[in-house]
């Protein structure tokens, strides 16, 4: 491409920035940039380029007249415009999007026609040139199109960036544009930039302006014109191009049209093989028709034979067993009906055999020229007058010969398939009409739920485990198996055509034929049969163990008769509530055995209740006449001690009291006597008679009897509690007169009593020293009885107040007599405690006293004897001190002698000390020590204790 095609094509840039980028919003219609643009108008780049504008170049035929400066020859308009274009090109960057990147063959033949025009030369090689671009032009061009060239205006979407950009100055108000020639695709929004004049001559073309297009359609007869926005253009335009996109629309046309070959392959494909059916048809041939249909006759009588029998309708269920014997029954009348039918088939195959082997024999008899001529002799002999025939006669008898051959000889090659046909036929009649009878009968009647009964019958019953059923799952799956297994064994012994003696021979081998067993359950028919039958079984099943629940309230009744024994459950002994519970509970089981349903349709089963019925009815009934024999006889026992009760009452209401005792004994016998507790203790008597009477027990006479005794009694009761209850309200006053004074009298003898526990013996001083203490516990224990007995008489006076309905005294002097016993007792217990532990330290092994134990003991006589005396304050508790306080100077000696980490010669120096000997084996105590004189080495008996606690920290430390 040269340097001039360069700046008249790719370079005539006059319309828009190329680096503006418009995007047309399809909700809004308007353009919108991506980034800032550069606009720059059509005329100002013209008017910036020199020499057009400025130089009065204003039309093209002022541009063509225009002289130069130096008065040469007038520039054409192509030398005019080649300047102004290599000037523009220094405004364009090699980054910036082109508008078009190749040669414009329309704008190229418009610049000719243009400078034809100018220079003088003949405009018709021009327009030649113009008619080879791809618009041909039609008429001639005007200033709007050089305009439009001028641009670089080719296509509809440079015409629309342009206006899209453009404003009301711009050079270019409309432009002319036709549908582009797309080929064999169709995009009516593909346009090509023409002259206006072009444009008219089509016909039909657009116009496109700022506001739009204009749709103008020019022929014979018609004249119309369609506006369209420019912003809908756009739109339109842009969803018709997103639509060729899709896969879908963009080839819509190749497959169109490869389908359509295909469909026309096919049919051909069809067509031939129909025609190569047509000639082995059997139904075509003469000797196969007639035995064919009587063949498909006979063959369809197969399909009346019924392998399986299904009531219909179904009046009630019959047990497993009872069906399958019914299958049985059916099977062998289907048998024979295949028999005959088989048989007659047979004779309907051979005999089309024989027929077209006769043919065959026919055809080779008269294709033997020696046998004719012999005929022909036989009958001159005769003296037949045998006319001779015509040559056209003997020509047509040999083609009707040769015809008759071909038709024999192709009739003998058919005859193996006519028999393989046959079989063939029969087999799938027999196979379809089994898969039908298990698929169109059987499951067909199992899955209807128009039945109101079901077809088999099936026993409820329990177990360990829990709700059964009889016959189970497992043995309807066998049963289905075993009805296909037998319907299975017994087609596959009909006969087949291929064993037939007159069509054996006419197929040597048989290889190919399959047997019944192996045909029927290689289909998935069948597979899908045997699933579908025990998935109705199972979803049966399941649904009747989820109504099973029904069954739940007689549960118990069936657990409880496995271990039930009559003499056992008699032995066992229980109250009369206890008795008339599972009395009531037995009632509830009857009610929940009678109220049971017996039968219920659960699709192809048959649910009865029956059996378990009968199990348990006569539990029930011995359960129940058990409870009756035991609530009668527990019925005449507490009848007995109701009575006995009533009659002991009864003489205890009649008593009358004579003192305070006897009168708070009979109002405390009596307090709970009343009519609430007289009901309670004959109610159930009552209303065990009453249950048994309910029930139609009947009742010896002699317990009726006693029942009426009891109920005179529980009359009289009613009588003596109202007389019982006027007496007590008459004697309370006086009787809790007579109780106040003997509450007096006990107050006065509890004061005498803690007078006395303060004199005598447990004050005096003279029984201290004796360790025993004899005379002083012998007291003691005699106190604490009479104290006894002062107590119990006063919670009887007590008791007699709260039953009297007074509030009851505390006797603050029992307390005080109490009280000042206990202290009498620790006293005389802290003396005989000191004495014993006053001799075991005093004369007990002095290396095994425990000086710190008996520091304890020390403190705490000290505290109970301080506490004693400041409560007593008897010459007893002042001795006792008295004696502590002596012993107390000798606790520093004991606490060191008492030291446990004193070690033999600690010991040792103490006696030398002392002046004794020390001896290991003799035992010493402080007695020894004090009488030794001890107390006079007290500070190295203090520091021997310092040096052995010492020592024995360091032992321990090392």
């Amino acid at each position: 491409m040269t340097s001039h095609d360069f700046v008249l094509d790719d370079r005539l840039v006059f319309s828009l920035d190329p680096r503006t980028v418009y995007q047309y919003d399809l909700r809004t219609v308007t353009s919108t940039r991506r980034s800032k643009p550069r606009r720059i108008s059509p005329l100002d780049r013209t008017r910036s380029s020199p020499g057009i504008v400025d130089g009065g170049l204003n039309t093209p035929s002022q541009a063509a007249r225009a002289l130069p400066a130096d008065g040469s020859e007038p520039l054409t308009l192509r030398a005019r415009l080649r300047p102004l274009l290599a000037q523009s090109l220094p405004n364009l960057t090699p980054s910036e999007p082109q508008m078009m990147r190749r040669r414009s063959s329309t704008v190229q033949a418009l610049l000719d026609v243009a400078a034809a025009n100018e220079t003088g030369e003949n405009p018709n090689y021009a327009a030649i040139r113009l008619a080879n671009a791809p618009v041909q032009p039609s008429a001639a061009l005007d200033e709007e199109d050089l305009k439009i060239a001028q641009l670089g205006l080719e296509t509809g979407e440079d015409a629309v960036n342009y206006f899209t950009a453009a404003t009301k100055d711009s050079r270019v108000k409309f432009v002319h544009l036709v549908p582009a020639d797309t080929g064999m695709e169709f995009k009516p929004y593909t346009l090509d930039v023409v002259p206006s004049g072009i444009a008219v001559a089509r016909g039909e073309y657009f116009t496109m302006s700022r506001s739009g297009l204009v749709h103008c359609v020019l022929r014979k007869g018609t004249n119309a014109t369609e506006c369209i926005s420019m912003n809908e253009w756009v739109r339109h335009s842009t969803f018709f191009n997103l639509l060729r996109s899709i896969s879908y629309f963009k080839y819509f046309i190749p497959f169109k049209m490869f389908r359509q070959w295909r469909s026309n392959v096919r049919q051909h494909l069809f067509a031939q093989q129909r025609q190569r059916l047509t000639a082995r048809l059997f139904l075509a041939r003469a000797s196969f028709c007639q035995p064919m249909i009587e063949l498909k006759r006979e063959i369809f009588e197969l399909k009346k034979a019924s392998f399986i029998m299904t009531p219909r309708p179904r009046v009630q269920s019959d047990p497993l067993e009872v069906f399958m014997e019914q299958q049985i029954v059916t099977r062998k009348e289907a048998m024979a009906m295949c028999e005959a039918a088989m048989k007659r088939v047979v004779e309907i195959a051979s005999k089309a055999c024989e027929t077209v082997q006769t043919l065959d024999k026919n055809k080779a008899e008269s294709e033997d020229p020696r046998k004719r001529l012999d005929a022909l002799m036989a009958a001159k002999l005769e003296g037949k007058n045998v006319k001779a025939r015509s040559m056209n006669a003997a020509v047509e008898e040999r083609r009707a010969r040769k015809r008759l051959a071909a038709r024999a000889a192709e009739d003998r090659g058919l005859l193996s398939d006519f028999v393989r046909l046959a079989d063939c036929m029969m087999v799938e009649t027999v196979v379809a009409h089994v898969l039908q009878s298990f698929n169109g009968e059987l499951l067909a009647d199992f899955m209807d739920t128009q039945h109101k009964v079901g077809l088999f019958e099936v026993m409820v019953g329990f177990d360990e485990t829990g709700t059964i059923f009889t016959p189970t799952l497992d043995d309807f799956f066998g049963m289905s198996h075993r009805i296909a297994d037998e319907i299975i064994a017994l087609v596959s012994r009909i006969p087949r055509v291929l064993d037939a003696r007159g069509c054996a021979e006419h197929c040597t081998s048989a290889a190919f034929a399959s047997k019944f067993d192996e045909v029927i359950r290689s289909l998935p028919l069948f597979d899908r049969f045997m699933d579908s039958l025990h998935d109705k079984f199972r979803d049966d099943f399941g649904q009747a163990m989820h109504n099973s629940t029904a069954f739940d309230p007689i549960r118990p009744v069936y657990e409880e008769s496995k271990a039930f024994d009559p003499d056992e459950y008699r032995a066992v002994t229980r109250s009369f509530t206890e008795s008339r519970k599972e009395f009531e509970q037995v009632c509830v089981w009857q009610k929940e055995l009678d109220k049971m349903r017996t039968r219920e349709s659960i699709g192809t089963i048959e649910v009865t209740s029956r059996q378990l019925k009968q199990t348990l009815s006569p539990f029930i009934e011995a359960k129940q006449d058990l409870l009756k024999g035991i609530i009668r006889d527990e019925a005449r026992v507490q009848c007995a001690e109701v009575l006995k009760t009533l009659t002991r009452r009864v003489k205890i209401l009649e008593a009358t009291p004579q003192n305070l005792k006897e009168y708070a004994t009979y109002v405390e016998q009596t307090a709970e006597y009343d009519e609430r507790e007289m009901r309670r203790i004959k109610g159930p008597v009552d209303q065990m008679y009453a249950l048994l009477q309910m029930n139609d027990v009947k009742i010896p006479p002699d317990d009726l009897v006693a029942l009426d005794e009891m109920h005179s009694y529980a009359t009289q009761y009613s009588e003596q509690l109202m007389a019982a209850k006027t007496l007590k309200e008459g004697e309370l006053t006086a009787q809790s007169e007579q109780l106040d004074k003997d509450i007096v009298t006990l107050n006065s003898n509890l004061s005498e009593f803690t007078s006395a526990i303060m004199a005598g013996n447990f004050i005096d001083v003279a029984h201290f020293e004796d360790p025993e203490i004899p005379v002083v516990r012998k007291d003691l224990a005699m106190m604490h009885h009479r104290l006894e007995q002062l107590t119990s008489l006063a919670r009887t006076y007590a008791g007699y107040k709260e039953l009297f309905g007074y509030h009851a005294d505390e006797f603050p002097q029992l307390k005080k007599a109490t009280d000042q016993l206990k202290l009498v007792d620790k006293l005389w217990a802290s003396v005989a405690d000191w004495h014993a532990q006053h001799d075991s330290w005093i004369l007990g092994d002095l290396t095994k006293l425990n000086a710190e134990e008996v520091d304890q003991k020390m403190q705490l006589f000290a505290a109970d004897i301080f506490s004693l005396n400041r409560k007593i304050n008897s010459p007893v508790t002042e001795k006792l001190m008295e004696v502590v306080e002596v012993f107390k100077p000798t606790m520093p000696l004991v606490m060191d002698l008492g030291n446990p980490a004193m070690l033999p010669r600690h010991w040792e120096r103490l006696f030398k000390a002392m002046g004794k000997s020390y001896d290991p084996s003799k035992s010493f105590n402080l007695d020894d020590f004090i009488k030794w004189g001890i107390a006079d080495h007290a500070e190295l008996v203090s520091e021997i204790g310092g040096t052995a606690s010492g020592e024995s920290r360091a032992r321990i430390s090392n």
